[in-house]
């Protein structure tokens, strides 16, 4: 009986999560500024890859300083990232997704992912 019960709430609360997922917007990245503190799946064209002493920013649509929107990396997470996709600035140039919460920084449009299955690089 208990087991049927554990099944019965994990079959529940991943049904749940697949529902909340499905209710995020998916924006392009242009339109970050109306999405501030919202989770979204933003898309656009990898830009540039920048690397700094301890993070790393994917800029999307066009190079800092004009960037649609910023997707930080913490240089303590990004090995996972570098594992899973390999050399990032290889990926410049292609549509790319990302899906966190936006957020404003110093006026421009930010938005920090810690986990790789958060990012899409998309075939067109």
């Amino acid at each position: 009986m208990h087991k049927i019960v554990v099944t019965l709430a994990i079959s529940i609360f991943s049904l749940c999560s697949i529902a909340s997922n499905a209710n995020e917007p998916k924006i392009e990245a242009f339109k970050a500024p109306f999405h501030v503190g919202k989770t979204v799946m933003a898309c656009g064209n990898l830009a540039q890859v920048k690397h700094l002493s301890n993070r790393h920013y994917l800029n999307l649509d066009k190079k800092y300083p004009n960037q649609a929107l910023t997707v930080l990396v913490w240089d303590s997470d990004y090995r996972w990232f570098e594992e899973r996709f390999g050399s990032i600035e290889g990926f410049v140039g292609r549509r790319f997704c990302a899906r966190g919460k936006i957020e404003e920084y110093k006026n421009n449009m930010q938005m920090q992912v810690t986990n790789p299955q958060f990012l899409r690089l998309m075939n067109q």
